[in-house]
C-alpha cells in the first residue's frame, strides 16, 4: 500500500534524562525522564499542527526503545515503519542546565540501533517534503550513504528535500561535515542551516553574503537561522529579515527543530518563504519558552492565538 504524506523524516531519538530540579549532572538526586531527537521533535511540531508525518527509525528492544516509539506515537506522528533491534541498545543523552539559560548535553549513542537504518524501511513511502538532518549520516558509514539514496529515491518521485544541518560536533569534525553538507544542499529544495553551519559551508561569516554564496549552490529557498537574533532569508522572488519574538527564554534545546516545523507547515499551505519564516520564528518561540525538546510546541488553535496576539508562550 502506498502512503502519501505530507512530510517523511528519519534519524535517531533517543531518551533524555535532565535533572529534577536545577542541578548538575554530577550533584542530581533525581531526574525526569523525556525523549528527544531532531528530525522527531520537527516531526511532533508538524503533527500537533494537523500534518501527516511519518518518522522512520530504529531503536532497541528495551524499555528505553517501548518509551520512544509510545511518545511520538501518542503525538500523532506514524511510527509503522520503525523497527526494533534485538541486537542494539537505544540512545540516551542527559540535558544539564547551566548559568542563565545555557544547556549541556552528553549523549550516549554509539553503535546504538539508529546507526543502522535500512533502505527497505522506506519502501512504498511517499510526501510531498523528506525532511532531513545532517546527523543521521553523521551516525554511520552506511547511514551516510542510506541518506544520500533516499534523497535521490525521493526526489525522482518528484518530493522535496528540506536539509537542516543540525552541527553534531561531537560526531564528526567540521571538516568531514562540509563535504556532506554541501552534498546535500546541492541537492535539497529547502536549506535551513544555522549561521555556524552556514560558516561551515562557506567560510563566510555576514548573513547577506552567506545567503548569496548558498545561493549559487542551488537550492531554490534558503533560510538562516540565527537564534534569538532571528533569521534571514532568501528564494527567486524575495530576499529578507525577520527578528525573533520576545518572549521568556527557559530552555533554547529543540528551538532550531521547531522553527523547520513551522516553515515546512507553511510552505506544505502553499504560503510564501517570508511568511513560512514567520511562522517557524512563531514555533520557536512556543518551544524556548518551555523546558523540554518539544512539550511546548503548539496545536492549530494555539499558533493562531498567538499570531492573533491573544496568547503569550510560556504563560
Amino acid at each position: 500500500m502506498k502512503s502519501s504524506l505530507d512530510v517523511v523524516t528519519f534519524g535517531e531519538s533517543m531518551v533524555l534524562f535532565a535533572p529534577s530540579e536545577r542541578e548538575t549532572l554530577e550533584s542530581a538526586s533525581a531526574y525526569h525522564a523525556s525523549i528527544g531527537g531532531a528530525e522527531s521533535n520537527c516531526a511532533i511540531g508538524l503533527a500537533r499542527l494537523g500534518y501527516s508525518v511519518s518518522w522512520v527509525s530504529r531503536v532497541g528492544r528495551d524499555p528505553f526503545g517501548a518509551r520512544v516509539l509510545k511518545t511520538i506515537r501518542g503525538e500523532g506522528v506514524d511510527v509503522s515503519r520503525v523497527e526494533m533491534s534485538d541486537s542494539a541498545q537505544t540512545g540516551l543523552m542527559f540535558k544539564e542546565p547551566g548559568p542563565g539559560n545555557t544547556t549541556r548535553v552528553f549523549y550516549y549513542r554509539r553503535q546504538s540501533a539508529a546507526a543502522a537504518l535500512q533502505l527497505e524501511q522506506f519502501d512504498s513511502l511517499a510526501a510531498k517534503y523528506l525532511f532531513v538532518t545532517g546527523i543521521t549520516p553523521a551516525l554511520s558509514d552506511s547511514n551516510r550513504k542510506l541518506t544520500f539514496d533516499l534523497v535521490e529515491r525521493f526526489r525522482a518521485a518528484g518530493t522535496k528535500v528540506a536539509f537542516d544541518p543540525n552541527m553534531r560536533f561531537r560526531l564528526w569534525s567540521p571538516k568531514e561535515a562540509r563535504i556532506v553538507f554541501l552534498d546535500l544542499a546541492r541537492k535539497c529544495d529547502l536549506l535551513i542551516p544555522s549561521l555556524a553551519e552556514a560558516e561551515i559551508l562557506t567560510g563566510l561569516a555576514e548573513p547577506e553574503r552567506m545567503l548569496d554564496e548558498l545561493r549559487a549552490l542551488g537550492p531554490p529557498q534558503i533560510v538562516l537561522k540565527a537564534g534569538d537574533k532571528g533569521a534571514w532569508y532568501a528564494d527567486g522572488a524575495e530576499h529578507g529579515f525577520c527578528p525573533c519574538h520576545p518572549v521568556r527564554e527557559i530552555d533554547p534545546v529543540g528551538a532550531g527543530d521547531a522553527f523547520c516545523a513551522g516553515v515546512l507547515s507553511a510552505l506544505i499551505d502553499g504560503q510564501p518563504l517570508r511568511d513560512a519564516v514567520k511562522r517557524g520564528a512563531a514555533l520557536g518561540a512556543f518551544c524556548v519558552s518551555t523546558f523540554g525538546d518539544y512539550q511546548g510546541l503548539p496545536d492549530r488553535v494555539g499558533l493562531e492565538a498567538f499570531v492573533e496576539g491573544s496568547l503569550i508562550p510560556g504563560r
